[in-house]
């Protein structure tokens, strides 16, 4: 490899990290705002060539990690040290960077491929690797979306004073209802399904999700 090959390299990495800083708060504005049309309009390019998908934002798995990272880095300007694992796989998980990072994108992920297969089931297609892969994408852009919002809830709950316990739990209690609300919208219209059907699917989706993230961290940080 040549010098001028190095450079380019660089180019197009410093290129894509530093837009990065223009379309991450795009992306999440659109998600956060227009959840349904975001997640139609991801449905769609996953009908583009692989390099046309996804150009006016960030694509849906990255947008999931990019905020995992701002919430821990915030988490990390503020002072708050991760609290490592008593157990010898939470000990290797929680003191490396790299695999804290990789094990929350893991928890959050969860509830994307949860609800992208429900909706699969619903709709009576076959779950494999091709089928799969549209719903997991539009529903990682919840997730992302969710994880940050949630991780800056629990970040000011770690503030000693009622202020930040009262601001936490509120931001984690509107987060978690909005990111419900918006699943039962999108079962009823990816599913054409009856309303009840569409909460229950949601709420049971939410409630599935949780139950494992929870046994995995406790599997994890407790041993």
């Amino acid at each position: 490899m040549n010098v001028l090959t190095i450079l380019r390299s660089v180019e197009e990495l410093l290129y894509e990290v530093i837009s990065w800083l223009l379309f991450y708060p795009r992306t999440l504005w659109m998600t956060l705002t227009c959840p349904l049309e975001t997640m139609y309009y991801s449905d769609q390019e996953q009908r583009d060539k692989p390099e046309k998908q996804y150009l006016e934002t960030l694509s849906p798995p990255l947008f999931l990690v990019l905020s995992i990272l701002l919430a821990h880095s915030l988490e990390l300007a503020l002072g708050f040290k991760v609290e490592h694992g008593t157990s010898e796989i939470g000990r290797l998980v929680t003191e490396n960077e790299q695999g804290l990072l990789a094990f929350r994108a893991l928890l959050f992920s969860l509830y994307a491929v949860i609800y992208a297969a429900l909706a699969l089931r619903l709709t009576g297609k076959r779950l494999d690797r091709e089928s799969l892969r549209t719903p997991f994408f539009a529903q990682c852009y919840l997730s992302g979306a969710y994880a940050i919002l949630i991780s800056i809830g629990s970040t000011c709950i770690r503030y000693p004073n009622a202020w930040g316990v009262g601001s936490g739990s509120l931001i984690i209690l509107l987060t978690t209802v909005w990111y419900i609300a918006v699943e039962i919208a999108w079962f009823r219209r990816e599913c054409a399904g009856h309303p009840f059907v569409a909460t229950l699917t949601a709420l049971g989706g939410f409630a599935l999700g949780a139950a494992i993230s929870l046994s995995i961290s406790a599997i994890v940080v407790l041993g």
